[in-house]
């Protein structure tokens, strides 16, 4: 049986540190609290989290100054927050071992992969019951956004030395978001992606004059057996998202992925609702359609 961890006497937890060791492996680093006495919660900078350990073993594949916070809780409800920068100088590409930055990029630095929505498949936007997969609230049938400039979006990601870890978005200057005035306003009021005036779709969405902006990230997480693209902010305002706004909440889950398709879960909240979305996206030179789909990797 584990051990109780001591009761605290402060009403914080005090003298917390970051401590941090260089890994065998370059640009692996051993990070950990300097107290056994609490539960500890990191985001580890580099678009990764660790939950209830004091030591996490963390990648770093590319140069770049990452901040490292570590949130510590005590037996009797203590809380403290500290910080750290972690330089890191050189890169190693080789960290990127996991076959699904492949799937999603191509070849480690190469020239990148760039995907759409596949607008010919019945079924490439579902509304799920998000209690329930099975249950599948509304189907788009083929071709049922058109008119609402998301087709002809495109995203690209790069994994190389030149730009590191990067997304490219091109949107023709316009881009579509659901039929919802919260997620309106929140792409309309992003600085970075300088939104100006919109319409409204004959299917109701919104269509936002707007423009994408330059700098843009990505990252991989992978918790519990589960993947999910993440898109960091730039330094005006949001990044990325998969074609069809549904706000800045917006978490994406890849649920398959095959050198031509990828299957996400779209998981928005937008004011305080959550609802679940499916896509289906294929790369840029893939014809759309109905073709049988073999997954390389799927969640289900």
């Amino acid at each position: 049986m584990q051990e109780p961890r001591p009761a605290l006497s402060e009403d914080k937890v005090t003298d917390l540190k970051i401590l941090i060791t260089p890994g065998e492996v370059q640009n692996t680093f051993q990070i950990r609290s300097n107290r056994t006495d609490v539960i500890c919660f990191w985001n580890l900078g580099n678009g990764n989290t660790a939950s209830g350990v004091n030591s996490v073993l963390a990648k770093y594949p590319f140069a770049g100054t990452y901040t490292i916070t570590l949130k510590a809780y005590g037996d009797t409800g203590a809380t403290n927050e500290v910080s750290v920068i972690l330089p890191v100088t050189t890169e190693n590409l080789f960290l990127l071992n996991d076959p699904i930055y492949e799937l999603i990029a191509g070849p480690i630095g190469g020239t990148g992969k760039t995907w759409k929505m596949d607008s010919g498949r019945k079924g490439h936007i579902l509304l799920l019951n998000q209690n329930n997969f099975e249950d599948v609230w509304y189907t788009a049938d083929a071709g049922a956004k058109e008119g609402c400039d998301m087709y002809d979006d495109r995203i690209t990601f790069l994994l190389n030395s030149e730009r590191g870890q990067a997304v490219d978005y091109s949107n023709n200057g316009k881009s579509c978001t659901m039929n919802n005035a919260t997620a309106l306003n929140e792409l309309l009021s992003d600085g970075a992606w300088q939104a100006g005036s919109y319409n409204k779709a004959s299917t109701n969405d919104n269509i936002v004059d707007c423009t994408p902006p330059s700098g843009m990230g990505w990252s991989l997480i992978q918790n519990a057996g589960r993947y999910y693209i993440s898109f960091p902010a730039t330094a005006d305002g949001n990044g990325a998202f998969f074609f069809y706004f549904t706000g800045w909440q917006t978490q994406y889950e890849i649920r398959a992925i095959s050198e031509k398709y990828m299957k996400v879960y779209a998981w928005a909240n937008v004011g305080g609702s959550t609802s679940l979305r499916q896509f289906i996206l294929c790369t840029e030179d893939t014809p759309v359609g109905n073709d049988e789909i073999v997954w390389d990797w799927i969640k289900e």
